[in-house]
């Protein structure tokens, strides 16, 4: 088939691609998501940010705070296998799409499951090389 035939054809056709963010995305069945914190539960043992493969998840001890750069964050589960109070777990949903590198900042002060969204500086939130 020819491109210019195959260009034809698609125009004429429905579009394969989802409306997502618009509409809802289909999650595909076993996807884990994204991760997300109930902070009342958090003891602040950094157990998850040793654990995390890509250096996704900081802790604050001192502001109670979790960090997620959500660039890095690979969805692996290793952090919420390893947290010993269940604090961490996965959510199947995606996070909004955004043109910057962000940071889903997760706080005591916070209700459980709700987080501040921060932007980075350009080159930043980039996996370890």
């Amino acid at each position: 088939m020819s491109m210019l035939t195959s260009s034809l054809r698609n125009l004429f056709r429905r579009p394969f691609t989802t409306s997502y963010p618009k509409g809802r995305a289909d999650l595909p069945e076993g996807n884990r998501g994204r991760v997300m914190w109930d902070m009342s539960k958090c003891i602040f043992c950094r157990r998850c940010e040793r654990t995390c493969p890509t250096s996704a998840i900081s802790t604050d001890k001192e502001a109670k705070t979790q960090t997620v750069i959500r660039n890095r964050c690979i969805a692996c589960n290793a952090c919420v296998e390893v947290c010993p109070t269940q604090t961490i777990s996965m959510m199947p949903d995606y996070s909004q799409p955004d043109m910057a590198p962000t940071v889903h900042a997760f706080s005591v002060d916070l209700p459980r499951h709700q987080y501040r969204v921060e932007h980075l500086p350009r080159g930043e939130g980039r996996p370890p090389s």
